[in-house]
């Protein structure tokens, strides 16, 4: 049952690793797309992965306010996987 669950998790955290991907992605280039789907998309994303990534962002904005580049999805991802490699 356990090893079950274990599964269940890593996937759930797959998933969600392929949405912070895609989310940040796309805020590359939604500015300047005029496609509503695309749009939406984006908008289902960020509203999946603000609430994980505001509280790093916060953490991170002091120390990378110069760097021009949002570096929290990739933090998140780093954890996300690391969070997955200790369920193996």
């Amino acid at each position: 049952m356990g090893n079950i669950l274990m599964s269940i998790i890593a996937e759930v955290i797959r998933f969600y690793t392929l949405i912070v991907v895609a989310n940040a992605i796309l805020s590359w280039f939604i500015h300047s797309q005029k496609n509503i789907a695309v749009r939406r998309i984006y908008w289902i994303t960020n509203q999946l992965v603000d609430p994980v990534l505001s509280p790093i962002r916060q953490v991170l904005s002091p120390m990378t306010r110069n760097f021009g580049i949002d570096i929290s999805p990739f933090i998140l991802i780093m954890f996300l996987q690391i969070l997955k490699g200790m369920l193996s």
